[in-house]
């Protein structure tokens, strides 16, 4: 009888409702354990974060760290090493200990917990999945050479013993090659999105009714930005943009989800370009869905990323959606088909793609129902998690 391949999946942040790296993680892991797949996560013991039940059944390891709350992956700080190297420490006992439980450990992120545990899986005869999450960052594979010294050199020698590195974007598995991995060696596939998480709400009395719920003005149109308020989301060109369209149009809303170390400053920023009354922070809130379903146009303004989870949900909500041409959203979208693109800092390429999109209701229609189209076609779940099942069998040996 063929013997079932055991999965270890590792992600240090793995929450339903914060992170991409740690909600993709969630929903694959339940995903495939619903299918049966021998599936087991291993995680940091995080304090600071709202609590959640996994799937029943589902065993979840939590390491813990030095500091138990969440910290900014993009800070290089002290703080922030030791919080790392804790965790992969841990989690290499944790690995040594429950040896006998997994076939393959698949990492959510392909930083410092996967290199300090590539040698001691590959001595008790582990298979390695590595997931790149982000482009360019200088702290996963991919973005590792003639950084630091000679450090990051030798971190790419050890992650040569990786088996597969899964690539979320063209420039991500194109930074790998760069990086001297074989190409045989990457697995090109996608973010995914749960279709019962999140679709389009297309009746307007339903979406009346979402908007009196949240206290939002139905005779505005709501502009939303959702994600992260840290620097590399460059929410500063934004609102520089918004206080542009607002010389000519003065019926718009924007809507900022997300909580972050930017949020005062950029607060103080509303209020001195005078924009204070028409933008909103509404911080981290749970029912994202509601406010896309209410949202006439998401924009995203990152100047690097992988494949943003934002702008697949905002697309699944079928929403008319501006975005950087950076990392992954170029492999999503299709200028003036499913959405448009700016150059990454472009306040000006903002502003024209924003009234054009308020002055062109055929042209918004006709994105937002694309970047739905797309989504349904290419990036639901299943899809997805069917690749990865076929992947876990191939590198376990069995196809």
């Amino acid at each position: 009888m063929e013997k079932p391949v055991r999965i270890c999946m590792v992600s240090p942040l793995y929450h339903p409702e914060l992170g991409g790296v740690g909600r993709q993680a969630v929903a694959l892991a339940e995903y495939l354990y619903n299918l049966g797949v021998k599936v087991s996560v291993m995680c940091r013991d995080i304090k600071s974060i709202p609590e959640w039940n996994p799937a029943l059944g589902l065993q979840v390891t939590k390491i813990k760290t030095f500091g138990s709350t969440r910290h900014d992956l993009e800070a290089k700080s002290i703080r922030n090493v030791l919080i790392s190297l804790s965790f992969s420490f841990n989690l290499m006992r944790m690995l040594i200990r429950y040896r006998n439980n997994y076939d393959i450990v698949h990492f959510h992120g392909a930083s410092l917990p996967l290199i300090f545990n590539v040698l001691p899986l590959k001595f008790i005869k582990k298979k390695i999945i590595a997931k790149v999450a982000g482009a360019k960052m200088d702290r996963e594979a991919g973005s590792f050479k003639g950084k630091y010294i000679c450090i990051g050199d030798i971190f790419i020698r050890i992650l040569k013993n990786v088996d597969i590195f899964v690539a979320v974007s063209s420039e991500i598995r194109d930074d790998l090659i760069k990086d001297g991995f074989n190409t045989g060696k990457i697995f090109k596939t996608t973010n995914f999105i749960l279709p019962d998480i999140f679709y389009p709400e297309r009746n307007a009395g339903k979406r009346r009714e979402i908007k009196k719920k949240l206290n939002v003005d139905n005779n505005k149109t709501i502009i939303t930005f959702s994600g992260r308020i840290v620097p590399l989301k460059r929410i500063d060109i934004l609102l520089k943009a918004i206080h542009e369209v607002l010389k000519t149009r003065n019926d718009i809303q924007l809507i900022i989800l997300g909580e972050g170390e930017l949020r005062e400053k950029l607060q103080r920023m509303t209020a001195e370009l005078g924009i204070a009354e028409y933008v909103f922070f509404k911080g981290f809130i749970s029912n994202i869905l509601d406010y896309l379903q209410i949202t006439d146009i998401f924009v995203f303004t990152s100047d690097k990323e992988g494949m943003p989870n934002s702008l697949l949900e905002a697309m699944a909500c079928r929403l008319p959606v501006i975005a950087t041409e950076i990392g992954g959203v170029v492999d999503l979208i299709e200028n003036r088909e499913n959405g448009l693109l700016i150059k990454p800092g472009d306040v000006t390429g903002l502003k024209d793609a924003i009234l054009n999109l308020l002055e062109n209701i055929q042209l918004s229609e006709k994105i937002a129902e694309n970047a739905f189209l797309t989504i349904r076609d290419r990036y639901y779940i299943d899809k997805v998690a069917n690749k990865y099942i076929l992947l876990y069998k191939k590198v376990f040996g069995e196809l």
